[in-house]
């Protein structure tokens, strides 16, 4: 076997495996970076969302469209 640059040498130190207690512990770590990560990502996409809607706004402006140019009609009412 040819010796290559990332195989330790001579003795490796044994990993303790993981209890039940550190395995809860890491999981709710990663819960919480999970729940930072979803906030980032809902701010990013309401940005977005209102870029597009500015950008669709200055278009239907600028050529003079109106919602029924576009094809859209206005939901239907419910009476009851």
């Amino acid at each position: 076997m040819y010796k290559t640059e990332d195989m330790p040498n001579g003795w490796v130190k044994p990993v303790a495996k993981p209890t039940p207690e550190s395995l809860r512990a890491r999981i709710a770590e990663l819960r919480t970076e999970l729940a930072a990560a979803e906030a980032q990502l809902r701010e990013m996409e309401e940005g977005a969302r209102l870029e597009a809607l500015v950008k669709i706004r200055n278009l239907m402006r600028a050529f003079e469209l109106t919602s029924a140019d576009l094809g859209l009609t206005p939901t239907p009412q419910c009476r009851g």
